[in-house]
């Protein structure tokens, strides 16, 4: 990512001219030249390569970022790897200036392992789940004010709202990330589970 210094111009994303901008082969450039020292030092099943199609995060975005990624997931299905983490939720912003990239568009190009995360709801997981378009859901905020997170929605108990973003993000230690409480069952549920 390149950051034009002037404040009039705006944030901009692939504004670069030589081996690593322009065709979508240089632009994953940079990602091909990494994965491919790591495959150096470690096996392809132990690297795993997370990518943030809609974000917004920094400037970033670009208006061919869904015909880009799904061509980078196309040609990193060669190597094998352990899993493409793949950010498609909207949780964290987005940028507004290409149609959305979904998890099933990569999963039509790559039939490794595939995690999703950001914003995802329960039904939403599985529902990605059962479709075949991710074989993994990731939960972050949600898990961060529902420590018990697998028991909530295993018994169907009421989550609590996502932490702020000044919970997450900028609160130096463990506040915000240790200190939200489990779910205390009502006395009813706890002798009906004893049953």
């Amino acid at each position: 990512m390149i950051r034009k210094s002037d404040s009039e111009r705006p944030i901009t994303t692939q504004v670069r001219t030589d081996n690593y901008g322009g065709s979508f082969t240089n632009r994953m450039r940079f990602l091909v030249e990494v994965t491919e020292a790591c495959m150096k030092v470690f096996p392809a099943n132990r690297i795993g390569i997370r990518l943030s199609p809609n974000g917004n995060y920094g400037g970033m975005g670009a208006k061919d970022n869904n015909e880009l990624f799904p061509f980078v997931a196309s040609k990193l299905e060669k190597y094998g790897l352990a899993y493409l983490h793949i950010m498609d939720g909207l949780g964290f912003g987005y940028h507004n200036k290409c149609p959305i990239v979904t998890v099933a568009d990569i999963r039509r190009v790559f039939s490794g392992p595939i995690i999703a995360n950001v914003g995802l709801t329960r039904d939403i997981a599985e529902g990605m789940l059962r479709s075949g378009a991710t074989d993994l859901a990731c939960f972050g905020r949600l898990y961060m004010s529902n420590p018990d997170l697998p028991e909530r929605f295993a018994n169907n108990w009421p989550l609590a709202a996502e932490p702020p973003y000044e919970y997450w993000w900028k609160t130096p230690g463990a506040k915000g990330y240790t200190d939200y409480p489990f779910y205390k069952a009502e006395a009813k549920e706890t002798k009906e589970e004893k049953k």
